[in-house]
């Protein structure tokens, strides 16, 4: 004879869990600078130079050549010297307006400049004609000044850009509990 049993088949819950992942972006624009440069200011003044013609020898030997003739003779020498202090300073201008090419002119100028100087202020010195008329020419220190530019700096700085977008977590069931109840060995089967 068998012995009627209950059997019990039981299954567990099981939750599920949809996750969204949060998102967040953050992009920093780029800062500007903002630059100015005021550029230099160089003046340059050449003052005259002072140019003295002695004739008292010349009129003390007015016996070789008359006064006028003299001062003609006087005349065409100031001006050849007048020519060639020109040339000399438009050349120095010219050299100075050709700044933007590498190199430093001013510097260069200087140099040349400062032999005559530190020897002695006479440019040019001497007689027309034999013992006649002496000629004394000084020339004048240039002078320069310089005015350095400055650079105005305005930064503009950005602040950072910043998106977030929050994640989410849904819970669900996945497989819901059951409980199976099943008897066994209720029919039983006898032979006499």
């Amino acid at each position: 004879m068998q012995v009627p049993q209950i059997r019990l088949q039981q299954t567990f819950a099981k939750l599920g869990l949809q996750i969204t992942k949060p998102v967040q972006e953050i992009r920093q624009p780029r800062a500007e600078l903002n630059l100015h440069q005021e550029p230099a200011v160089l003046e340059i003044r050449q003052p005259k130079g002072v140019l003295t013609i002695d004739t008292s020898e010349a009129q003390a030997n007015i016996d070789l050549r008359g006064p006028l003739r003299r001062s003609r003779d006087n005349a065409e020498y100031g001006y050849q010297k007048a020519m060639e202090a020109i040339a000399q300073i438009s050349e120095e201008g010219d050299r100075l307006r050709a700044i933007e090419n590498r190199g430093n002119p001013i510097a260069d100028i200087a140099f040349e400049e400062s032999v005559i100087y530190h020897n002695t202020e006479i440019i040019a010195e001497g007689s027309l004609v034999g013992d006649g008329v002496d000629i004394h020419y000084e020339a004048r220190r240039p002078e320069i000044n310089v005015q350095i530019g400055g650079v105005q700096m305005n930064p503009e700085i950005k602040k950072p850009i910043h998106n977030y977008t929050p994640g989410k977590v849904e819970g669900y069931i996945r497989q819901w509990n059951s409980l199976k109840i099943d008897f066994v060995g209720l029919n039983v089967d006898r032979k006499l």
